[in-house]
């Protein structure tokens, strides 16, 4: 009887240490078997480093060319394994190797850059009108927003609002439109045609309520986002093509993007409105965006001043385009716009010349 029992205890004691082997493979991983995610410095400071280096072994081995790290809040994987942290807080990371996640890796992000309390440089503030040629009720947007730009508490700012109208093609009957609208009106929830967004922040349709967000979102621009960088643009027209040149000097060491635009005034074509349901022929089409200077690649995010995107306080930066100009742009009423985003991507401020001559300088307070 003994024996027996003794019999039955070991095998009792053979299951569960099977079921232990069983386990530890199937989801448990000791951390020792894991891959192993390092980074090079863990606490980023802002005003004087711009980037971290991940490494990832196993078995002490090398295999960071062959693993993805990302982020586990928003889990944006990295291109390669360099992190340019663009926004303060706790960042956390893994790596993925042969279906295995490593140990999770936290890169603090601080900036003791000094606050810029009040810029020195004048605040300029973008619009941007989604228009199209087929809808009706278009034009009357436009109508509103400018209405809403005329009241006395906003006129004081006329001069330093830049609207813009991207048209979009939905009935294959806008000429004006251009194929980047498309991608600029998805980066926007809850938008229809007409809509506005100001400074890629604020946005809403100028239809029934939405319109009432328009003004806030202007006089928040100018008292509540402050700039802290200057923005002067130039351009120069020879042998049919316009040289542009941005330049921009930041107050704090911070990131930034640049987007360029074509952008022509008083163009007369064909419009619906409520009273030419069938549409007008000779409507007059402000402001329109004629082409995106900057790279594109499905987003609207502009170009980097710098290879990793940052500039120092007190550092100017330039960049400049050759643009092919297009016979249909009448020159005379055509102007490069300059917007200036931010680490957040929202324009920090801008700048607008004339294409053909025009410099802006940096418009000081």
């Amino acid at each position: 009887m003994q024996d027996k029992i003794m019999k039955i205890i070991t095998c009792i004691s053979s299951v569960l240490a099977a079921a232990t082997v069983f386990f530890g493979c199937s989801g448990n991983l000791d951390s020792s078997a894991l891959p192993v995610l390092t980074v090079d410095d863990s606490e980023i400071d802002l005003a004087t480093e711009s980037q971290a280096v991940f490494t990832v072994t196993y078995n002490g081995q090398d295999i960071t060319s062959e693993s993805k790290i990302y982020s586990t809040l928003s889990s944006i994987e990295l291109q390669g394994n360099i992190y340019v942290p663009e926004n303060e807080g706790e960042h956390v990371f893994v790596a993925e190797y042969a279906g295995m996640t490593s140990e999770p890796v936290t890169v603090t992000v601080t900036d003791s850059s000094p606050a810029v309390v009040e810029s020195k440089f004048d605040r300029h503030v973008s619009v941007i009108e989604f228009t199209g040629a087929w809808c009706i009720n278009c034009p009357e947007g436009y109508d509103k927003m400018k209405g809403i730009l005329a009241y006395p508490q906003l006129a004081k700012y006329k001069d330093n609002i830049h609207l813009c109208a991207f048209h979009s093609d939905a009935e294959g009957t806008d000429t004006l439109a251009i194929a980047q609208t498309q991608d600029v009106f998805k980066m926007f929830k809850g938008l229809a045609y007409p809509s506005f967004v100001t400074d890629l922040r604020d946005s809403g349709v100028l239809t029934d309520d939405g319109v009432a967000n328009f003004r806030p979102s202007i006089e928040a621009a100018f008292t509540e986002h402050m700039p802290h960088c200057g923005v002067a643009v130039s351009s120069a027209v020879a042998s049919g093509k316009a040289e542009v040149t941005v330049r921009l000097t930041s107050e704090k060491s911070s990131q930034y993007r640049v987007v360029v635009l074509v952008v022509q005034d008083k163009i007369r074509g064909w419009q619906k409105t409520p009273t030419y349901s069938e549409g007008q022929d000779d409507y007059n089409h402000r402001h329109v965006v004629r082409k995106v200077v900057t790279s594109y690649s499905g987003t609207f995010t502009g170009e980097k001043f710098t290879e990793d995107g940052r500039v120092a306080a007190g550092q100017e930066v330039s960049k400049t385009w050759n643009v092919d100009l297009d016979s249909r742009w009448v020159l005379e009423n055509t102007e490069i716009y300059a917007l200036v985003l931010d680490a957040e991507g929202y324009v920090n401020n801008m700048n607008v010349c004339a294409i053909d001559g025009g410099d802006s300088g940096y418009d000081l307070k």
